[in-house]
């Protein structure tokens, strides 16, 4: 019962999220289509400024919700579920209201000093969406506890809904002339969309709440202590995180200009990587994300029982399981790259990103997967400190590679970066779960199987990747070719 919820839950969260990223990808290739690779830059950059002010607001408390409402259900106490929400959404309140505020007041600054000067509307009208984004997460950690996928995806596709339906209509009535005022546009969309996910997930709550628990309610016990060993560590990590990859990212543009690129170029090649390629390389993981965030509570659920072999078993599997997937996908990108950036961006620039970025794929999905399995065995200091050497050691070389080497000096820092971080994550998660690396089972096999199948249809004489359904059409059948290679051994043996 238990294993067929598990699926389940994972199944909805994983079409949930397919169906997000699909918009999510066609909001993007519009946006792009009318800012250009200069007003991607400027876009992403605003974001970027703005992702640490998001962190103070919601980092951590999902975790904590998650950790003690899961917690309460292991001991039968569901009258502590509402308190332990309540606390935890007024600590993440009082921190959202705390960081909006000083984004507020700090915006003509962080505009003039950091975004060219044109940028304090859109980081006032970001500010004002913290709040909403803060309680929707204590929501979705309670979700979360109590295995309610379809809830937690309604309210997430609910925010992506109203946040591209406002921004197609505001571009279309108001036909913005400038890049700035285009920037004002979609972050309005995404301000309201939070608005209208946090009503969301507040009214399923509260629904699921009245239904699900009876009886009297009490205080939680240990909420006080929870958030000061899980939520407050993780607040200011990330925080410190979000810091430092802001840094990264405006590093970027102005190490590619000292390294001889025009302002106007090295934003254009930011906005490439950044604001197309980086969310293709992330698009198939939406598959993982799902699974990974449903590995939290049940992992914490056997830590607390003492089950050893259950979590070495579950570790294991989702390690084997996160490398076939993502090593296809590398392989899959590495072949077709060039063909997906003229597809969805018209550019060969941003094809000749994700191949050079392909190989980093099975690092990046890794690195999701084992940051969820060890928040579930309470690992999540180690983790956020893994995290935080990692941006901190990017910024380091961002500053001193990137103006003398420029984007070969970028590629090589995230590729020294990205093998470093998974390299110490991974290190404590089998030492933790005490599971074993296996070599030939987890890599050498899946990837000799993804080079097969990829290299098949790149022998073709016309790879059918030109148009969508062609590369519906090639995806699916490199990848069952790809699935019955991997179960050969298994059906051998049998």
């Amino acid at each position: 019962m238990k294993k067929k919820r598990f699926l389940r839950n994972a199944l909805i969260l994983t079409l949930s999220s397919l169906a997000g990223r699909f918009l999510g990808m066609g909001f993007r290739v519009w946006l792009s289509q009318l800012l250009g690779p200069q007003g991607m830059g400027a876009y992403q950059l605003i974001l970027s400024v703005f992702l640490p002010a998001v962190s103070i607001s919601t980092a951590g408390v999902s975790l904590t919700v998650t950790r003690l409402v899961t917690r309460a259900l292991g001991k039968k106490q569901p009258g502590a579920i509402p308190s332990a929400v309540a606390r935890c959404s007024l600590f993440s309140l009082a921190m959202s209201l705390a960081a909006g505020t000083a984004l507020w007041l700090g915006a003509d600054f962080l505009s003039g000093k950091f975004l060219g000067g044109n940028s304090a509307d859109a980081l006032g009208l970001l500010a004002l969406g913290l709040p909403f984004m803060a309680l929707s997460s204590c929501m979705r950690g309670y979700f979360l506890a109590v295995r309610g996928a379809l809830r937690s995806a309604a309210s997430e596709f609910a925010e992506q809904l109203a946040t591209i339906s406002l921004t197609v209509a505001a571009f279309l009535a108001l036909s913005p002339k400038t890049t700035a005022d285009a920037c004002l546009l979609a972050m309005l969309g995404a301000t309201v969309g939070e608005a209208v996910s946090c009503g969301c997930s507040f009214v399923l709550y509260r629904l699921h709440l009245r239904r699900f628990q009876k009886g009297k309610t009490f205080p939680c016990p240990g909420t006080g202590k929870a958030i000061l060993h899980i939520t407050l560590p993780s607040t200011l990590s990330h925080a410190a995180r979000s810091v430092l990859s802001a840094a990264e990212n405006l590093l970027i543009p102005s190490g590619l200009r000292r390294c001889g690129a025009t302002a106007s170029a090295a934003l254009a090649q930011y906005g490439v990587i950044q604001g197309m390629v980086m969310p293709m390389l992330f698009f198939p993981s939406c598959f993982l994300g799902a699974f990974s965030s449903l590995l939290i509570p049940e992992m914490s659920e056997s830590l607390a029982a003492g089950h050893r072999r259950s979590i070495a078993s579950v570790t294991e599997r989702s390690l084997g399981l996160t490398l076939a997937f993502s090593l296809f996908i590398a392989c899959f990108f590495l072949a077709f790259g060039e063909e997906l950036g003229l597809l969805f961006y018209n550019s060969r620039e941003a094809g000749g990103f994700l191949r050079m970025l392909a190989p980093l794929v099975p690092l990046l999905y890794l690195d999701t997967v084992t940051d969820g399995l060890l928040k579930g065995l309470d690992q999540q200091i180690a983790s956020l400190a893994f995290n935080t050497l990692d941006a901190s050691l990017r910024v380091a070389l961002m500053a001193s590679v990137l103006p003398v080497f420029g984007l070969r000096g970028y590629f090589c820092i995230l590729y020294a970066c990205g093998i470093l971080n998974i390299s110490l994550s991974l290190s404590r998660l089998l030492k933790t779960a005490r599971v074993r690396l296996s070599l030939s089972r987890w890599i050498l096999r899946p990837l000799g199987a993804s080079l097969l199948c990829v290299g098949i249809w790149r022998c073709l004489p016309a790879p059918p990747v030109s148009t969508p359904i062609g590369l519906a059409l090639a995806a699916g059948a490199a990848g069952g070719l790809y699935g019955i290679l991997l179960s050969l051994p298994i059906l051998l043996k049998k």
